[in-house]
């Protein structure tokens, strides 16, 4: 049996975390982001002077996507790292916002990786 949603964000602040990219192909959806990692995550290190998080690159994907709805705010020009305000996952529903805009999602899969 595979992990459940939440252990799949073990140790991972999402909400402090910033989103780089995000890839639409086909019924797939990534989010590349610069994970913000707590002292439990293996990769964690303590963060350098003047850093509020230990930063780590990574992704969340999302596959089968059933329902998607994409937001796009108005992003300073040059913006390559968007602030997360907020990011919830039910079921198989996921919600974020972020200064990058809103998405909203339905997908039959959530997978998580750190690099």
């Amino acid at each position: 049996m595979g992990k459940s949603i939440a252990s799949r964000f073990a140790d991972i602040a999402v909400e402090r975390s910033m989103l780089l990219g995000v890839v639409v192909d086909d019924d797939q959806l990534t989010l590349e982001m610069d994970f913000c990692l707590e002292p439990g995550h293996p990769a964690y290190e303590a963060p350098g002077e003047g850093e509020a998080c230990c930063f780590h690159p990574g992704m969340i994907r999302f596959g089968g996507i059933t329902t998607l709805n994409l937001e796009r705010a108005e992003a300073p020009a040059g913006a390559r790292r968007f602030a997360i305000q907020s990011f919830a996952i039910e079921g198989s529903r996921c919600d974020l916002a972020c200064d990058w805009g809103k998405i909203h999602l339905q997908a039959r899969s959530i997978r998580v990786l750190t690099e």
